[in-house]
């Protein structure tokens, strides 16, 4: 996992073609003018979601992880922290590995919060289990899906 903020966010170009187009997309785009939805960004298999409204309660949400992709979160607006565990210690999954959504779930408590302020990031890399979205009020973000082999 990486915690940063946007003033860094070329520091992830170094490892990887897609990271560098990320990173590249991520620092060149008017983040807050983008329309919600999702759409592919560059020509390496990375695509970006951009999502708006309420946050949750802890206990609304479930720990995920992803097998293909690797996330980078970045919040725009509101306050959110994002519940984390290493995928490795999670010991109750809910279901198998789903490859068509590259999710799966798991009703593990986060080992520990990570909060984020507008303007910051975080990675989360296959071996990081997740709780995003927890937190009051409403929220921007945008989300970086960075493929974990190139295609």
């Amino acid at each position: 996992m990486i915690l940063d903020t946007l003033d860094n966010v070329s520091s992830l170009a170094a490892l990887s073609p897609a990271f560098a187009e990320a990173a590249a997309f991520l620092a060149a785009t008017d983040l807050a003018a983008l329309e919600p939805g999702r759409f592919d960004v560059g020509t390496r298999g990375a695509s970006v979601i951009v999502a708006c409204g309420g946050a949750r309660r802890a206990d609304e949400g479930r720990l995920e992880a992803h097998r293909r992709f690797i996330d980078i979160q970045v919040l725009l607006a509101g306050r959110e922290s994002i519940g984390w565990r290493p995928l490795a210690a999670c010991r109750a999954p809910e279901a198998d590995y789903d490859p068509a959504t590259d999710l799966q779930f798991f009703a593990d408590p986060p080992q520990a919060w990570l909060p984020l302020e507008p303007g910051q990031f975080a990675v989360f890399w296959p071996a990081d289990a997740h709780l995003p979205q927890v937190g009051e009020g409403d929220m921007r973000k945008v989300v970086v899906k960075v493929p974990v082999q190139e295609g």
